[in-house]
C-alpha cells in the first residue's frame, strides 16, 4: 500500500513539475539558444543528472525537450554528460528508451554516460548484469566503447574521469581496484596541467549539506546520501591536485545558492578543488528550496583562466543567470 502511494505521489510531482516547467518562459525568464558567453571559449559541455527514464511519455518528453535544446545550440556542444540515474529501474527497456531518444538528436559526437544507483537495479541486480548492460547501452546510445562502469574520456583535450558503482546499494560501491585505478588516472591527467573533470553520481559524504539534505533528517549518519565507505579514499586522491571539478547528482535538489536562504548550495569551493552537485532533471524535491523546475542543469564553458558554469533550464530553453558560477583556474 505504501509503495503504491509513493508511486502516486511521485507521478503527481512529475506532472506538477512538468506544468511549472512549461509555464516558466511566461514568468519573465529569457529564452535564448545555447551559445558561448564570451569569445575564447576552449570547450563547452552540458551536464544533467537524474533523468530517471522509463517508457513514460512525460519523462521521455521532458528529456527530449532538453535534448532538442542542446541540439539547437548556435555552436555544437563539445560534449553532453548524463551524470547517473539515467534510468529509473536499470532494465533494458529503460535503457532502450533512453538510447532511442538520444539518437534522435545531433547534439555532440562526445556523449558520456555515468552510472547511478537506480541504473544498478535492473535484471538480477548483480554487478555482472549492471556492467554488461551499461557497456552495451553506452555503445548503442553514444557510440562509446568502454570495458567497465568506470572509464576515462576527454572533452576537447580536457581530462574526464568517470567513476561508477560496482554494487546495487543507494550509496556507491567502489572497489579498491577502482580506487587504485582512479589514483593512477588522476596522476596521469594532472600531467597535462589542465582542469580535470571527475564525474560520480554520488557526492562526497558531508558535502552539499549532507547528510541532512538527503532526507532532511538531522539524525542521519554522516555517510547518508553520499558516496559511502569509499568517500574518504577518493577525496584523499582529489585533494592532492589543483583545478579538479568533482561533479555529482543524486540528492534530487534543484539549483540552489546561498542567496536562496537555503543551507544547500549547488556549487562548493574547497580550495584546490570544486564540488558541483547537479540539479535533479526530473522531479526535484520541493522541500529543499531553490529552483525546483524540471529540466535544469549546467553548461560548462572552459576558458584560459576560468570555468564558467551557466545554469540553464534545457526543457524551456532559458538561462537561469542567478545560479551562474565562476571557478578560477589556479596557475
Amino acid at each position: 500500500m505504501l509503495s503504491a502511494l509513493v508511486k502516486v505521489i511521485r507521478s503527481a510531482m512529475v506532472a506538477i513539475m512538468t506544468l511549472v516547467t512549461l509555464v516558466a518562459p511566461f514568468a519573465g525568464q529569457k529564452e535564448a539558444k545555447i551559445s558561448r558567453k564570451s569569445a575564447g571559449c576552449k570547450a563547452a559541455f552540458a551536464a544533467i543528472s537524474d533523468t530517471h527514464i522509463k517508457n513514460n511519455f512525460i519523462r521521455l518528453g521532458m528529456l527530449e525537450f532538453g535534448l532538442q535544446d542542446m541540439a539547437q545550440a548556435e555552436e555544437k556542444l563539445d560534449a553532453v554528460v548524463f551524470d547517473g540515474d539515467i534510468t529509473d529501474e536499470g532494465n533494458e527497456e529503460n535503457w532502450q528508451a533512453f538510447a532511442d531518444s538520444l539518437k534522435k538528436y545531433d547534439i555532440s559526437g562526445n556523449n558520456i554516460m555515468v552510472l547511478g544507483n537506480h541504473d544498478t537495479w535492473g535484471g538480477d541486480r548483480t554487478p555482472e548484469y549492471t556492467r554488461e548492460t551499461f557497456i552495451k547501452f553506452s555503445k548503442e546510445a553514444t557510440g562509446r566503447e568502454i570495458g567497465n562502469v568506470y572509464f576515462t574520456a576527454e572533452i576537447n583535450g580536457y581530462p574526464v574521469i568517470v567513476l561508477g558503482s560496482e554494487g546495487d546499494s543507494t550509496s556507491a560501491t567502489i572497489s579498491q581496484t577502482q580506487i587504485d585505478w582512479f589514483a593512477a588516472e588522476m596522476e596521469k591527467a594532472s600531467l597535462k596541467g589542465l582542469p580535470v573533470f571527475v564525474f560520480c553520481h554520488q557526492p562526497f559524504n558531508g558535502t552539499h549539506n549532507l547528510p541532512y539534505s538527503w532526507e532532511l533528517n538531522k539524525d542521519d549518519p554522516p555517510d547518508k546520501g553520499g558516496i559511502g565507505d569509499a568517500s574518504d579514499a577518493i577525496l584523499g586522491i582529489v585533494e592532492k591536485y589543483k583545478n579538479v571539478v568533482f561533479i555529482s547528482g543524486h540528492i534530487h535538489a534543484g539549483l540552489s545558492s546561498a542567496d536562496d536562504g537555503t543551507a544547500y548550495a549547488s556549487v562548493e569551493n574547497h580550495g584546490g578543488w570544486t564540488s558541483v552537485n547537479l540539479p535533479c532533471y526530473e522531479y526535484p524535491d520541493v522541500r529543499r528550496g531553490g529552483n525546483i523546475t524540471n529540466g535544469t542543469g549546467y553548461v560548462f564553458e572552459i576558458y584560459e583562466n576560468e570555468i564558467v558554469l551557466r545554469a540553464r533550464n534545457f526543457a524551456t530553453g532559458t538561462w537561469l543567470e542567478k545560479y551562474d558560477t565562476v571557478i578560477e583556474i589556479a596557475k
